[in-house]
């Protein structure tokens, strides 16, 4: 094993010399000191740690190895991808382990029409895969496509503008490699012939009286007790999936990894499933006047063909200048919010779904402005992307993005009210905010404008969150709708979930990882965990 930049310093002072020796046979790259805290602070979210180590495995048997290397000696491991995540779930200051180099491969199934792809793989490259060679897509891939990796895709059940018409990742999953918290293999699949002691484990998880009892109190919709009416969710563990069971009346041991944000095993390789590529497609912009008609309009849009519904919020118009010049003018000046609503199809299909979309557009703000052209598409699209230059404009002003309350996820009937509450929150604690994200699905990101040089700043940050966190928690939501609870978020788990629930997460964890060694301190909280820890706005620089 080659050590590099760093020398023989981890990042807390002590010598690498320290750390228990690597397997002789491990192979890969290590960092200690400051490199790795430098590699381990390249992510997209407003945090930074300074690991023992930074590892950078070339290949699933060394991740395996290190795994095995960190249990043996009372360590814990960290999994990183492309850093892309928000909420801290992929840095702290324990061993972070990478495999963003080592696991990249990518192949194609030309007669399950499936791409297996490993850890490692970028998300985008997966889908130009598909369509390359069997003119078939992923069509639930998040924003961040070119830069996240599988095994962050996967292990937050990540999820973008096509959820609203496709769903999450969680649904396009066939099968999962990994290593469980002793270095073990791990194969999981949709049919349910899993192997490996840790399926063996979940399937007599389910039989735990704590378990087994949410699962006989299911309502007639199938739904647990207390289990959140949300659209799409990525907090906590996803016990309603995995006790809804499988293909072969068990337990769904698939379901339950994919979101576990790589708390209970460490994702090496997935197998998904694909979908044709449509015809066409056609983009709509429609106003709404004022929160009411937004979700009114937001509860029909599925019933009348759409496959996206994004929402623009008032201070994204404003602070964009959408308002005032662009093809989105003439809407926005007296919008309350813009929804961005995408069909596809047949080209027949396509425009009688967008007639049936700029109807229901009459009744709650307008007939909206259709485009006529993939190019004029394009161009509306462009506007959903206009938050990244503003944000870089408002760094070079000293405000920062923040993301410190940017997944929340809300009931659909319930998201006018969420949207109006963040307001005063917003003003009660003086930030600006650029708010936008998934309307259909309630899943709404909120990126404070922070000024770093005011001396009250991470009070009001807390401030913010805490207030966020009731609220969520008063609507029936959840802290995170595709991004994860990662560290900043795992403290608020039983306020958000209730005891019944945030105890049942515990029990997961504890019986699947029962030496912490997979990610601490994710999903489920350490004592005394701070949401903020680590928390340092800084430009947005990676990826």
């Amino acid at each position: 094993m080659r050590i590099e930049a760093g020398g023989f310093r981890r990042a807390q002072g002590s010598p690498l010399s320290s750390l228990p020796p690597f397997p002789p046979s491990f192979q890969g790259r290590a960092w200690t000191g400051d490199e790795a805290a430098r590699r381990a602070s390249l992510v997209s979210g407003p945090f930074r740690a300074h690991p023992q180590v930074y590892l950078d495995a070339a290949g699933p048997a060394h991740v395996a190895e290190a795994v095995a290397w960190a249990a043996e000696h009372g360590l814990s491991i960290i999994p990183r991808g492309g850093g892309t995540g928000m909420p801290g779930g992929n840095l702290g200051p324990y061993v972070v382990l990478s495999v963003a180099d080592g696991l990249s491969g990518i192949e194609v199934d030309t007669a399950s029409e499936t791409v297996v792809a490993g850890a490692g793989a970028v998300a985008d490259a997966v889908d130009r895969a598909a369509r390359s060679t069997l003119g078939r897509r992923l069509p639930f891939l998040p924003a961040s496509a070119a830069w996240c990796r599988v095994g962050g895709l996967v292990a937050n059940d990540s999820a973008g503008a096509g959820t609203f018409g496709h769903g999450a990742t969680h649904g396009w999953v066939e099968a999962v490699r990994g290593v469980d918290a002793r270095g073990n293999d791990v194969h999981l699949t949709r049919e349910g012939t899993s192997s490996g002691p840790l399926a063996e484990a979940m399937g007599r998880l389910a039989n735990h009286p704590t378990l087994s009892a949410l699962a006989a109190e299911r309502d007639p919709e199938g739904r647990l007790p207390g289990w959140p009416r949300v659209r799409k969710n990525s907090s906590g563990y996803a016990l309603d999936r995995f006790l809804s069971n499988g293909s072969r009346g068990q337990p769904d041991a698939l379901q339950l990894l994919v979101g576990s944000e790589g708390t209970l095993a460490l994702i090496t390789e997935v197998r998904f499933r694909t979908a044709p590529i449509p015809e066409t497609r056609g983009v709509l912009l429609l106003p709404a006047r004022g929160p009411d008609d937004l979700v009114a309009l937001v509860l029909e849009l599925e019933g009348a063909g759409a496959v996206a519904c994004e929402m623009l919020g008032r201070r994204f118009l404003e602070i964009t200048g959408l308002r005032h010049s662009g093809p989105a003018a003439p809407l926005a000046r007296d919008a309350y919010a813009l929804l961005l609503v995408e069909v596809e199809g047949t080209a027949p299909e396509v425009a009688a779904a967008l007639d049936r979309c700029q109807a229901l557009g009459q009744r709650y703000g307008g007939p909206g402005l259709r485009a006529r052209s993939q190019a004029e598409s394009d161009e509306l699209w462009r506007l959903r992307k206009a938050a990244s230059p503003i944000i870089a404009r408002q760094a070079r002003q000293g405000l920062l993005s923040t993301q410190f309350i940017e997944d929340c996820v809300v009931p659909v009937p319930a998201l006018g009210r969420f949207l109006v509450e963040l307001d005063r929150i917003l003003e009660a604690a003086r930030f600006d905010a650029v708010v936008f994200g998934h309307a259909g699905d309630g899943n709404i990101h909120v990126n404070p404008l922070v000024d770093v040089e005011a001396p009250d700043w991470h009070s009001r940050v807390r401030q913010a969150l805490e207030a966020v966190a009731d609220l969520v928690a008063d609507l029936g939501g959840t802290l995170a709708g595709e991004h994860g609870d990662g560290r900043l978020r795992a403290p608020f788990l039983e306020r958000i979930w209730g005891p019944r629930l945030a105890g049942a997460f515990r029990e997961v964890k504890e019986t699947l990882d029962p030496a912490g060694t997979l990610n601490p301190g994710v999903i489920v909280p350490l004592p005394g965990q701070d949401p903020l820890e680590g928390l340092s706005p800084r430009p947005r620089s990676h990826p």
